[in-house]
């Protein structure tokens, strides 16, 4: 029989919350679930079919999950290629996306509570920008970073079990609808294993599956420089001994408890020659830089933007770009800005054009305006 992961100090007495149910199918939380799941969404047609009589499809929501027949629709897969290889799994937006927002709405309070400060993925306020100024935190601490085990595991969402995520989401949940509840959209994958990358949930599952672990990791075993994005992780340490052990270690955990399995391409990295790449940028001591696949899928989009922008739409136009921008921002990436965005005539006269169609100022010039003053700024500090 397998043993079931142990739970991190402070976690052994959690409350274990009840009447849940009643929270979800309430029609104002319903309602409130479609105006979140219909956001850039407006002119599909299943939210125009919603909008058009709420009330309708609201209430037969609610009839469905109070009368538990509820089932999930049939799921439409494509696979796709960027950054790598994975299979999507797509629902309709009616009933499915609204009834897993209403979920969310009612059980996502009741888990951020536990989840570890260093966990970044689908948390509010926290995401890939405040975990990569995390690590730089980190990595202030030359003495104790010295090595980082940089790990990934294999097929993390496909090898999810079903009945493990279960009996973990018992721990925190007695309310047996909304246990069955949940329980329907988790097994709605045949096969005992698999949460479908592309649910709503899926990523908030892939958080819970991990939590004890996390625990383990951060108390048991007293690693403070440690910190998860889904599920590729970094712990930094002084040896790289340590992080030979570590490596061991977490692959038995995985092994034994959650029936997972590290990717071989888990890595011991020597932080003060081949720095940190992680959440898109590659962290260095005194400087962090954007990942160079992030670098190119930059260029090749501005060079898309200067060659098909009478096609596009001027919304689409200055969201791509300030986009960009806005990852590049929080990188040591002024030369890369100045030359592909602040410097190039023909991007800035396509935003001054998109922009007076939407009758608004250009952004990009505030952003070259902000940028410049940045860049003098740490220079005179340098």
């Amino acid at each position: 029989m397998r043993e079931r992961p142990s739970a991190g100090r402070g976690s052994t007495s959690m409350k274990r919350h009840g009447n849940l149910f009643s929270q979800i199918i309430e029609y104002e939380n319903i309602a409130r679930s479609h105006q979140q799941a219909k956001r850039g969404k407006a002119r599909y047609q299943e939210v125009q079919m919603v909008d058009k009589t709420p009330k309708v499809f609201f209430a037969a929501i609610q009839e469905s999950l109070e009368e538990q027949t509820f089932c999930t629709s049939p799921y439409v897969t494509k696979r796709i290629f960027e950054p790598k290889e994975r299979l999507i799994y797509k629902l309709p937006y009616y009933p499915d996306r609204i009834v897993h927002h209403a979920i969310m709405n009612v059980i996502q309070p009741i888990w951020d509570r536990i989840f570890i400060y260093d966990l970044y993925s689908a948390i509010p306020g926290k995401g890939l920008h405040k975990g990569s100024y995390r690590l730089r935190r980190f990595m202030c601490d030359a003495e104790n970073t010295r090595y980082c085990l940089k790990f990934d595991i294999k097929q993390y969402y496909p090898s999810i079990d079903h009945a493990i995520l279960i009996d973990l989401i018992k721990r925190k949940i007695k309310c047996k609808k909304t246990l069955w509840l949940l329980e329907e959209i988790i097994t709605s994958a045949e096969g005992g294993k698999n949460v479908p990358i592309g649910n709503y949930l899926s990523q908030y599952f892939g958080n819970i599956y991990l939590n004890w672990f996390d625990h383990w990791i951060k108390e048991g075993l007293g690693r403070d420089y440690y910190l998860r994005y889904c599920d590729d992780g970094v712990i930094l340490g002084r040896t790289k001994q340590e992080m030979l052990d570590l490596r061991e270690q977490i692959g038995q955990y995985l092994s034994d408890n959650l029936d997972l399995t590290l990717n071989r391409k888990t890595a011991i990295l020597k932080v003060d020659v081949t720095g940190i790449d992680f959440l898109g940028y590659r962290h260095f001591r005194e400087y962090t830089l954007l990942r160079k696949s992030s670098a190119q899928r930059f260029k090749k989009k501005i060079r898309y933007i200067e060659e098909n922008y009478r096609t596009m739409p001027p919304q689409k136009v200055v969201s791509s770009v300030m986009s960009y921008y806005g990852w590049l921002q929080h990188c040591d990436s002024y030369n890369l800005q100045r030359k592909y965005l602040f410097e190039n005539p023909k991007i800035l006269a396509i935003m001054d054009l998109a922009s007076e169609d939407l009758g608004i100022k250009n952004p990009l010039i505030k952003a070259m305006e902000d940028a410049r003053s940045t860049n003098t700024r740490q220079k005179a500090r340098a």
